[in-house]
């Protein structure tokens, strides 16, 4: 009996999800009103991405400023501000 190689992304697929691997391999489609949802769902989720991407932004010029704001009184209390 010849062995059935069973590719790396099936796998995967299966890994992540066994139902949904079950459902693609049986040929099981999803509707349009669940298609509709999921990209509604996916624009949603790079929305919030963006929103934590300014978020990271934000931390970064906020830590600048801070470290601005040590080496300026370090600089002033060394007295080199005459």
């Amino acid at each position: 009996m010849a062995e059935k190689l069973i590719p790396a992304t099936q796998l995967a697929e299966y890994v992540y999800c066994s139902h949904a691997w079950y459902l693609k391999q049986h040929g099981v489609q999803v509707s349009q009103e669940t298609r509709v949802i999921q990209a509604e769902a996916n624009a949603w989720h790079e929305q919030q991405g963006r929103g934590l991407a300014a978020g990271d932004r934000y931390r970064w010029a906020a830590f600048a400023a801070l470290l601005l704001a040590a080496l300026t009184f370090f600089f002033f209390w060394l007295g080199w501000s005459r």
